[in-house]
């Protein structure tokens, strides 16, 4: 009976120390005072932790998450909360791996809020179904306390039953000139709806360029991230010389669902001016005559251009090349100076030497 009392008495201490420690248990102090979303350009606000979000998201969709973050701490208190981070995730979303963003770090004083904002894209390649988004924030205050608070919500995926995308279309090269040949347009074609999809059109076209291109897809299936769900391919085409100057636009088009539904984009190829050799051209070095330098043209005999054959090509012989006989005048001439200059050269010298004997 004693122990029994005894027994009874501890269970009434503890649920008393239980019951006390809740009832004075501190309130978070990191708080969401404001958690909007906005999918694919609709608002949703003011959003609490197991919400679905009520728009559904669809493949490429955006979709951005405006937390607003606050300390609770009284401004009695005075605590400020440091390095708080506010991160998002969405769970399995891609290829069944997670999409995680997270801000940068902030502090808050004691009574204060902040918002941040983290947005995502959502995957071409993505199942439709329910999706968990986890968002959570942490911080740690002065005193060294860590603080963390965590909110669930759910976003939902709808898709198209048919919808296929043209997720890559490129051209190279996108400007040519003389070489128009062998261009190359890089189109890749994906399923992200319901429905496998067959009997695929795929045109380009162009009529100032000639062009009229046409292929067939047999099959795409509704199956994200496998090979069988995406088409991709590179054409070649060339351009005839006789087209202008100018900024040429190519349609691509993707027909489906029995070419009852359509997908276009538009790419421009631009077309410069061909500066072929002899048209327009700087002339070669070949091509180039010869300059006479002017002292030489100064001793030219002059000659009527009547006389001058229209084949005769320009040369730079100077005078000293058709008066021979004055050339060996001028180098007698230089010889003889030198011989009379040693001969003065010599008599001073034995002068100097009869004046010291």
């Amino acid at each position: 009976m004693v122990k029994m009392k005894i027994k009874l008495l501890l269970i009434c201490i503890i649920a008393f120390v239980f019951l006390t420690g809740t009832a004075h248990a501190a309130p978070p102090r990191l708080e969401f005072s404001d958690v909007d979303v906005t999918v694919g350009g609709k608002f949703d606000k003011n959003l609490r932790s197991g919400d679905r979000i009520d728009r559904e998201a669809k493949p490429g969709d955006l979709v951005e998450f405006r937390v607003e973050v606050r300390n609770n701490f009284s401004r009695a208190e005075g605590i400020e909360i440091q390095d708080i981070t506010v991160e998002v995730t969405i769970e399995d979303i891609d290829d069944n791996s997670d999409l995680e963003e997270e801000s940068r770090e902030f502090d808050l004083n004691a009574e204060r809020d902040r918002r941040q904002a983290l947005e995502f894209r959502v995957p071409g390649e993505v199942e439709e179904r329910e999706y968990t988004v986890i968002i959570n924030a942490q911080g740690e205050d002065v005193n060294g306390t860590s603080h963390e608070i965590e909110m669930r919500l759910i976003l939902e995926v709808e898709k198209e039953n048919h919808l296929l995308d043209i997720v890559r279309s490129s051209l190279s090269p996108s400007i040519v000139s003389c070489n128009r040949k062998d261009i190359k347009l890089d189109v890749t074609v994906l399923n992200v709806g319901n429905e496998d999809e067959q009997d695929i059109i795929v045109e380009m076209a162009s009529s100032p360029l000639g062009l009229s291109l046409k292929d067939k897809i047999e099959e795409l299936l509704a199956e994200p991230n496998e090979e069988e769900s995406r088409f991709s391919k590179i054409y070649a085409f060339n351009i005839d010389n006789s087209v202008q100057p100018g900024n040429y636009p190519i349609l691509l088009r993707v027909l489906y669902d029995n070419d009852r539904l359509k997908v276009e984009r538009t790419l421009t190829l631009t077309v410069n001016e061909c500066q072929r050799a002899g048209v327009g051209a700087a002339p070669t070095a070949a091509e180039k005559k010869p300059e006479i330098p002017r002292e030489v043209e100064l001793i030219l005999p002059k000659a009527d251009a009547a006389q001058i054959p229209s084949d005769a090509t320009a040369t730079t012989e100077g005078f000293f090349d058709k008066n021979t006989f004055v050339l060996a005048v001028i180098i007698g001439t230089a010889v003889s100076s030198v011989f009379i200059g040693a001969l003065w050269l010599i008599g001073l010298f034995v002068r100097v030497l009869r004046k010291k004997a």
